[in-house]
């Protein structure tokens, strides 16, 4: 690994990794159709800062161990083996197959706010506080928000999410 290139672990953000190795962008695209987002350049500016490879690995739904290990190999430096991950760590975000039975009380489509090149926290937490209890929010946006539910569910939230469908996820979040 040349010193003026950073490591690649599962903290890595994913803006930094390809900024320092723009050859990778084909290895992550190949991994899942989840990460066909980071061809967006507003998407790229926006949400790539901000995601791990760890979330990254979650939205895409497959192993971090095994997509680290990949990186780290196409790169040429050597893998870091199994037990890398903190403990406790889930390495994927399981899909709902129904919507929940709780009357969704609002809608909240943080496409436009995405695409507009801002980052949509503050406006999805700011709405899911003002929910009363047994409210429900659906929340859609244009890739699963593995960092927002992590962050919601950490408030004490139940968050289901649908699977993408044409380009569109749906998320529901309930008080």
């Amino acid at each position: 690994m040349s010193r003026d290139r950073i490591d690649i672990t599962p903290d890595t953000k994913v803006a930094e990794l390809l900024k320092n190795y723009p050859e990778l962008e084909g290895t992550i695209l190949q991994f899942s159709p989840a990460f066909a987002a980071l061809k967006n350049p507003v998407l790229r500016r926006t949400v790539a800062k901000v995601t791990s490879l760890q979330q990254a690995a979650k939205v895409g739904n497959i192993n971090v161990v095994d997509m680290v290990n990949t990186l780290r190999k196409e790169i040429g430096i050597p893998e870091l083996g199994e037990n890398f991950c903190p403990e406790g760590e889930e390495t994927s975000v399981p899909f709902s197959q129904e919507v929940p039975e709780t009357l969704v009380t609002f809608t909240l489509d943080v496409r436009p706010v995405i695409e507009a090149g801002n980052h949509p926290k503050d406006l999805v937490v700011a709405q899911a506080e003002k929910l009363l209890p047994g409210e429900c929010m659906e929340l859609i946006s244009p890739f699963p928000p593995v960092p927002l539910i992590n962050l919601l569910q950490n408030k004490g939230f139940k968050v289901t999410m649908l699977a993408p469908e044409k380009g569109i996820v749906r998320t529901f979040v309930k008080r």
